[in-house]
């Protein structure tokens, strides 16, 4: 799917007067907005390579603050949280209350509000106050880099690490695609746990982003449910998931491990300081499955920063 084609359905989910005012917007603008910020009472803000910028009621987005940027109250930020949920917001009541909504097209709308609790579990978000939109984009040859220093001489298993907005899942999307591409020789089995819907971004049963022939689509299904599921059925040679955090996630990767299956996983981390203190990295580690820890400089995507091996980051 094209990219501004891609953009101007992230804008449809906003308000009517918010969607006209973005998808009118002039593609080269359109290109720079990562993430679309919507807080009650305050400006609509975007994200874009250069930093934070502003919704002007010129038509243009700019970095300086002024009487002309564009504001939202609560009222807006409740419509458009019923446009995210396609007005069935108990639909949505899982995602919610992990956080976020998923929508066509693969983008992911951060929610905050006040947290509704039963026994320490967040059970219901209610007065939502703030929205995050942040534009998924397909970028091919996003994995370039790293598909040719690791998988060139054929299947190992890595982790791919980052800061938020450091292109992860983009990496991740493209480096499916390339796995599972029989014109490059072996025509690998690749299978995609794809819990948050942003890897493959399925709309009504089809991938909406280019996975390659030979890839196999698991969207929703929890990552660690999804894992064993792949293993039972699937016979995968690669798995592949997004932002692995949960010992009962590490539990799944280390049952494919024990059945010969790779994996390409993702997770969060800044530096290599915050690599060395993550305990589910290193309990990843000790799997002695996987080769290498790439971490991704987050200047532009699909940059390595630098490459570990599993005796640099476990003391």
């Amino acid at each position: 799917m094209d990219n501004i084609k891609r953009f101007d359905i992230a804008a449809q989910s906003l308000s009517r007067r918010l969607a006209e005012y973005f998808t009118a917007l002039e593609c080269s603008e359109k290109e720079r907005i990562r993430e679309i910020r919507l807080r009650s009472r305050q400006p609509v803000a975007v994200i874009t390579d250069n930093g934070a910028e502003f919704a002007a009621n010129t038509g243009r987005l700019t970095q300086v603050y002024s009487d002309l940027v564009l504001k939202t109250d609560e009222n807006e930020i409740a419509d458009i949280f019923k446009r995210l949920c396609g007005y069935s917001v108990h639909s949505f009541k899982d995602a919610i209350n992990r956080g976020y909504i998923t929508v066509e097209g693969g983008h992911r709308a951060g929610i905050a509000g006040t947290a509704v609790t039963e026994n320490g579990r967040v059970t219901a978000v209610r007065d939502v106050c703030s929205i995050n939109l942040r534009i998924a984009r397909e970028i091919k040859g996003a994995a370039d880099e790293i598909y040719k220093s690791e998988y060139a001489h054929g299947l190992k298993s890595v982790i791919i690490a980052g800061p938020p907005a450091s292109g992860k899942t983009t990496v991740l999307r493209d480096l499916a695609r390339q796995l599972s591409d029989c014109s490059k020789g072996e025509c690998r089995k690749t299978l995609v746990c794809d819990e948050r819907g942003e890897i493959g971004a399925s709309f009504s049963g089809i991938a909406q982003n280019d996975l390659g022939i030979n890839c196999d689509l698991l969207t929703s299904y929890p990552k660690s449910e999804g894992i064993m599921i792949a293993l039972r059925s699937f016979s995968p040679d690669i798995i592949i998931c997004d932002e692995i955090a949960t010992t009962e996630e590490v539990q799944a990767v280390e049952a494919g491990v024990n059945s010969g299956v790779c994996f390409a996983l993702s997770l969060h981390a800044r530096n290599e300081r915050e690599l060395k203190t993550k305990p589910i990295l290193k309990r990843l580690l000790m799997t002695g499955e996987f080769d290498r820890v790439i971490l991704l400089s987050g200047r532009h995507v699909g940059k390595t920063e630098k490459i570990f091996t599993a005796g640099d980051l476990i003391a």
